[in-house]
């Protein structure tokens, strides 16, 4: 299993540290993660994750109306993965495979300054989750490998980011659960 994290603490800087950038300059801006101005872009962590199974989630501490939104299952250079952003007023799950984005499903909320986003793929299971509440769930099966994650945003002068984690997720095997039985 492998896990990542990334607290962004550290002096402002457009050196973001183990992350490659796409598109666009991203910085360090008072202890948080600012895109930048000039075109849709995304940061994938650098570092890839054991499996395909796994969750991205990232607190979106200066909420705005642009698209802001985490992302895993993804390919190293970010030509395919499943997206859970926000606009500022619905939630939408994406699969981007080649520069085209499928609409998987919404959730109709509003996104507000601190959030937390989190996207997990199991498998054929792709959920999204706001807040740590679970607010959408599909089944898909187009994206099947990928061990990166990572974070995308439109141009904004004042979108942030903060906390990145992502990490495996560890299967429950039949092993397990007679270990947890024979423990009783």
């Amino acid at each position: 299993m492998a896990s990542y994290s990334d607290d962004f603490n550290r002096s402002d800087s457009t050196n973001i540290g183990n992350w490659v950038e796409w598109n666009d300059d991203w910085s360090i801006t008072s202890n948080q993660l600012a895109p930048g101005t000039a075109s849709i872009a995304f940061v994938i962590y650098a570092s890839p994750l054991a499996t395909s199974d796994h969750y991205t989630q990232a607190v979106l501490a200066n909420a705005t109306t642009s698209s802001m939104g985490v992302f895993a299952r993804s390919t190293s250079d970010g030509s395919s993965y499943y997206l859970w952003r926000s606009n500022g007023s619905v939630w939408n799950l994406f699969r981007q495979v080649g520069g085209s984005f499928i609409d998987l499903g919404s959730y109709n909320a509003s996104l507000a300054n601190g959030d937390v986003a989190r996207i997990e793929c199991v498998g054929s299971t792709i959920k999204g989750y706001v807040n740590g509440i679970e607010r959408l769930s599909v089944t898909d099966t187009v994206i099947t490998s990928g061990l990166y994650a990572g974070i995308r945003s439109t141009p904004s002068s004042t979108a942030r980011y903060d906390n990145f984690l992502t990490s495996d997720i560890s299967p429950i095997v039949d092993s397990d659960i007679g270990a947890f039985f024979d423990f009783m």
